[in-house]
């Protein structure tokens, strides 16, 4: 195991059932081998978690978590009381984990209580890319307001490695990056933006898809996009409304099935969106 033994601050070390070295084992089919294919192995439950070819060699997930944990101890952010929650996904193929620090809060750049969310990604059978990212998170309806920025994101920055000196370097800048968003959400308090271009945004971006006759409105999810933007009233019809239901979106995903995976999907779409040219350009009228 690889879990660090040092307690690195408020920041929990990895689950015992998460911490594993994950093996790789050849597949067979009737007995004869499958060349260039090998199964994932689970050690501690011997169950197959991925179906990886010769060059994919999936790392115990601890590995990039305690150097995490290590880089953050030192980045200079506030870690005490710190809360991590764990979800995995794919049996334990998929690991989703996010950190909120409450001492370190926006409050007063935001107008409103807020504090900073941490988001890391990582899987053994590539179904996710490793990723840490940080947000703002707003209290009063705990949406991780995602960001419009690059600069949060750990992969984005090229900066993904075990070394936890090169974390906490770019961990330590966040919240500059951070105190940016919260100013761009002020600003879009103060953007109009009426239902009918709220209701084309929504209909163009969010709830459609693409097939071979041209793209297609969801009219199911629409109207649910719509009973959220109805739920942010008191945030009158400004893109800051807009803003929070993309972010409510991305934060509170309803699945019968696995609700981790699906919001990774609904994350990833989400930022997408509003990292897009469509939605900066009424972020930034």
């Amino acid at each position: 195991m690889n879990a660090l033994v040092k307690n690195f601050g408020n920041i929990v070390a990895l689950p015992d059932h998460l911490n594993f070295d994950p093996q790789r084992e050849q597949q067979t089919r009737n007995g004869s081998v499958v060349d260039g294919k090998w199964w994932t192995i689970n050690p501690l439950t011997d169950e197959v978690i991925g179906d990886g070819k010769r060059n994919h060699s999936p790392k115990n997930f601890a590995l990039m978590w305690d150097s995490l944990r290590e880089g953050l101890h030192h980045s200079g952010l506030q870690t005490g009381n710190a809360s991590t929650t764990f979800h995995t996904y794919n049996g334990t193929a998929g690991l989703r984990a996010e950190i909120t620090l409450p001492n370190h809060d926006f409050n007063h750049a935001l107008g409103e209580a807020s504090c900073l969310k941490i988001r890391y990604v990582d899987s053994h059978d590539q179904s996710s890319k490793l990723s840490i990212g940080a947000m703002v998170m707003r209290l009063t309806c705990l949406n991780g307001q995602v960001s419009m920025r690059e600069n949060t994101s750990l992969s984005q920055l090229h900066t993904l490695s075990y070394n936890p000196e090169r974390i906490g370097k770019v961990a330590s800048q966040w919240p500059t990056y951070l105190l940016e968003d919260c100013a761009d959400m002020k600003r879009m308090r103060t953007l109009r933006v009426s239902r009918e271009k709220a209701i084309h945004f929504y209909s163009t971006y969010v709830a459609s898809s693409k097939t071979r006759t041209g793209p297609v409105v969801n009219k199911a999810m629409l109207e649910r996009i719509m009973g959220i933007h109805d739920s942010y009233k008191g945030l009158n019809d400004t893109v800051y409304r807009m803003y929070n239901v993309l972010t409510h979106m991305s934060t509170h995903v309803e699945s019968k099935s696995c609700s981790t995976k699906k919001q990774l999907v609904m994350e990833d779409k989400i930022s997408s969106i509003i990292k897009g040219d469509a939605f900066k350009e009424l972020a930034y009228a």
